[in-house]
């Protein structure tokens, strides 16, 4: 019931919004090549509207497979497949926690923003690790837990028990709330271009499932795993938000 309810709040929030592409692929690129990922396959988990599906498929990768549980993201994944002509993308509705690919099916992993919002994180990553092949990596943007997590999560509590009709009301009257502050501190500048504050507060404030970890939980996790850490970010880079932490990890050849 959980990971229906996230499907559906993300059929809602994401079926329109794009990323900027420019913007994204200059991210990506702090992270991976197109020499890295020419001819490899890739798994976007949680792929969203795709915006990073397509970065991949553009640069050269062999074959990208993205997967989400929402259906109406997933039919803006196939129009931009169209559009974009990716013949080397497929798209298909999967669950991160029983994902259907045998083991060693994938030689890069690419879960960004995502495995926080499934009921069960860590048991999240392990399944994404199974997928992954002997050296090939795996990258993780996740919630950062801090100390005003808490003032956080009981807002979003509170107002996830509001009716559903309610939350476009609630969300632009907290936006208008929120403008004079967020420009006094210039956030504004760094938050998703293209995208309106009322829809960013509506990801943060009203999605059914949201985990939050350190970076020191996350990359304790990895590495007794046998995972080496490759690259790390404090902040999440394309928006360098504070809220989200990244880590770039191999898993040992």
């Amino acid at each position: 019931m959980n990971k229906e309810r996230v499907g559906n709040f993300y059929d809602v929030v994401w079926t329109e919004y794009i990323p900027e592409y420019e913007a994204s692929e200059k991210h990506w690129r702090l992270f991976f090549s197109p020499g890295e990922v020419r001819g490899k396959a890739v798994l976007d988990a949680g792929c969203g509207t795709v915006i990073f599906s397509i970065i991949f498929a553009r640069n050269g990768a062999g074959r990208v497979t993205g997967i989400d549980i929402s259906p109406g993201s997933l039919g803006t994944a196939e129009s931009l497949k169209e559009k974009f002509h990716l013949g080397n993308a497929r798209f298909e509705r999967q669950d991160m926690l029983r994902l259907p690919h045998p083991d060693a099916s994938f030689d890069i992993v690419w879960a960004w923003g995502t495995v926080h919002h499934t009921t069960d994180p860590l048991a999240a990553v392990i399944e994404l690790i199974r997928v992954l092949k002997p050296g090939g990596s795996i990258l993780q943007a996740i919630y950062k837990k801090t100390k005003v997590t808490w003032i956080h999560e009981a807002i979003r509590k509170t107002l996830i028990r509001t009716p559903r009709w309610s939350w476009n009301h609630l969300d632009k009257g907290m936006a208008l709330f929120g403008t004079p502050i967020v420009a006094f501190f210039k956030k504004r500048e760094k938050s998703r271009k293209g995208e309106k504050l009322s829809e960013l507060i509506l990801d943060w404030y009203f999605v059914p499932i949201r985990h939050h970890y350190t970076p020191n939980e996350i990359r304790t996790f990895l590495e007794k795993r046998g995972y080496a850490i490759e690259n790390y970010l404090a902040h999440s880079g394309r928006f360098d938000s504070s809220s989200n932490f990244v880590y770039k990890a191999r898993n040992p050849a």
